[in-house]
């Protein structure tokens, strides 16, 4: 996609300090008839603050509060001169948020985001030997992954920032991607090729970057990919010699 591209020649530009670039790049991006990324809006909000474009930096900015993004993000600004009336406005900008996305859309997502995370660093603390465990564990935990996403995706769809709004990690006061990526190949590796015709269509909705298509063609377990017991049996064979 072509949003892809000049976003991360934006952020590209960004790193080089070649602000004027990164905004020109920044702005035919979000010139595409796209929904803009929250992490792409966090870089561009950033270069306009080093350009002290004050109007494109409250646009930017405005973009991001209604897509859910709180006021505590935005205090490290607070000595700009769009910052004061963007203050007071900033209850419009939240109920915004409230009326066009679903905050249990995002909660959900977040929590088998976590439960995914988890799963995976018991799994590995399994493979080097730190914790023993029976391989029915292992499976029961891969499969409780997997069908709470199959049950979210029934009842919601695909996640993206479209429907949940952007995904503001406070501990550290950043905008992130939500780890829809990482959730997808964690299922990838753990035998099960989910949505596997449906991942261009994901890209065009904004789920992955385009770059992700032809990550996700390599992702495979130890396994032959026809499931998560098959795909446990093969690692406790690879990793401890027996099931």
């Amino acid at each position: 996609m072509e949003y892809f591209r000049l976003t991360d020649l934006a952020k590209n530009d960004c790193k080089k300090e070649n602000f004027k670039d990164a905004r020109r790049n920044f702005e035919l991006a979000f010139e595409k008839n796209v929904f803009p990324l929250g992490h792409d809006l966090s870089y561009a909000l950033f270069t306009a603050d080093k350009l002290k474009d004050d109007q494109w930096a409250r646009d930017i900015a405005e973009k991001l509060a209604k897509g859910g993004i709180p006021l505590r993000y935005f205090v490290k600004f607070k000595k700009n001169k769009w910052y004061k009336e963007f203050e007071s406005d900033f209850q419009n900008y939240a109920e915004h948020f409230k009326e066009h996305f679903d905050l249990e859309i995002k909660n959900r997502f977040l929590q088998i985001s976590k439960d995914d995370s988890d799963f995976t660093d018991k799994y590995h603390e399994w493979r080097e030997r730190k914790i023993e465990l029976p391989i029915q564990e292992l499976i029961d935990g891969a499969t409780s992954v997997l069908t709470d996403f199959k049950d979210f995706n029934i009842e919601y769809g695909f996640p993206n920032e479209l429907k949940m709004g952007y995904n503001y990690v406070r501990q550290k006061n950043r905008i992130e991607p939500y780890k829809i990526d990482v959730l997808m190949i964690h299922i990838y590796q753990m035998g099960t090729r989910l949505f596997k015709d449906d991942i261009h269509s994901f890209v065009c909705s904004g789920s992955f970057h385009s770059s992700f298509e032809k990550t996700i063609e390599r992702i495979h377990g130890f396994g032959d990919s026809t499931g998560i017991e098959q795909e446990m049996k093969a690692r406790y064979e690879k990793f401890r010699g027996t099931e």
